[in-house]
């Protein structure tokens, strides 16, 4: 009885046309993915069993005697060859032009093939001092051609506008100081800082001398001192700002002295006087310096501070 099942069944290359009989439980029901020994590609074989009304080529007795002689075959020289019966139905005697393999290399061909080995890429070669001199000849004219385009000019000339506004703006800052600071009498330290003062006030001290005297029961400190008009016009002189400070700078008593002319020209000195009975205990130093207005007794700079010596004059 001819069985349902065929023995083998042939599948063929989709790329080089090479076919292969092989075992369909091989392949299975949903097919199964395979190379081909011949070319090396890969495709999705499939067990495709033709009905059994198409094989009209052998009766069911024939193919059975075919089967037999197959597998004689087989188990004789583990090669699957055409057997002699077969090929008196061939054109010319001859086998068709698919090859039928060995079962070793249907085996082959089945298994997965492993990934080979990535080659590692070739590191480029050095260039040469003739290439390194090209390329260097090659950049300058890029840059050369870069520079000269429109895009680049206006980048310069942007970086040259602020190079000058940056000076203009510092030498504006040494130049008017003065001002600066009369505007914005915090810019004073900032300027200090710099180790550049600023005399807003357009005078200053000269010649200062303290003297600690005693007076019946009571201490009197004496100050003098000389007032300068170093603008080159006429400076109106402020009320004076005398202060007693600690061993540590801190203010301890101050008050405010109007000065013996009301203004000075360019040039001119104006001598300066004045004295406290009953100074606080622990002044050891004395400052000069000039009120902003006639009605605020803060001093401003130029200011001068002078040691108070601890001897007393009788």
């Amino acid at each position: 009885m001819r069985s349902l099942q065929p023995a083998t069944v042939v599948i063929a290359c989709p790329h080089c046309g090479t076919r292969y009989q092989v075992p369909p439980e091989t392949l299975g029901p949903r097919g199964r993915q395979v190379s081909c020994a011949h070319c090396g590609k890969a495709w999705m074989a499939e067990a495709q069993i033709a009905p059994p009304d198409d094989d009209k080529l052998f009766t069911p007795t024939e193919e059975e005697a075919l089967d037999r002689e197959f597998k004689a075959i087989e188990h004789r020289t583990g090669i699957a060859e055409i057997p002699a019966s077969l090929r008196g139905v061939m054109p010319d005697g001859a086998p068709p032009p698919e090859v039928v393999r060995s079962i070793a290399e249907i085996k082959a061909a089945i298994a997965p093939k492993t990934a080979e080995p990535t080659p590692a890429p070739e590191l480029a070669p050095k260039p040469t001092a003739a290439e390194r001199a090209a390329n260097g000849k090659l950049e300058k004219r890029q840059r050369a051609v870069a520079r000269r385009l429109p895009a680049a000019k206006l980048f310069r000339m942007i970086r040259i506008a602020a190079v000058c506004l940056l000076v203009a703006v510092v030498a504006g800052g040494l130049l008017f100081r003065t001002e600066i600071v009369k505007q914005a009498p915090s810019m004073a330290g900032v300027y200090s800082a710099l180790g550049m003062g600023v005399n807003v006030v357009g005078l200053e001290f000269s010649d200062v001398s303290t003297v600690m005297s005693r007076r019946g029961d009571s201490d009197v400190i004496s100050v003098t001192a000389t007032i300068h008009g170093v603008e080159a016009r006429r400076v109106v002189v402020p009320p004076v700002v005398v202060s007693l400070l600690d061993a540590h700078g801190a203010p301890l008593y101050q008050w405010s002295v109007m000065p013996p002319a009301p203004d000075v020209e360019p040039g001119e000195a104006v001598a300066f006087s004045a004295e406290l009975a009953s100074p606080p205990d622990g002044a050891t130093q004395l400052r000069l310096g000039f009120a902003s207005s006639r009605q605020n007794v803060a001093a401003i700079p130029p200011v001068t501070t002078k040691e108070i010596p601890q001897e007393t004059v009788h």
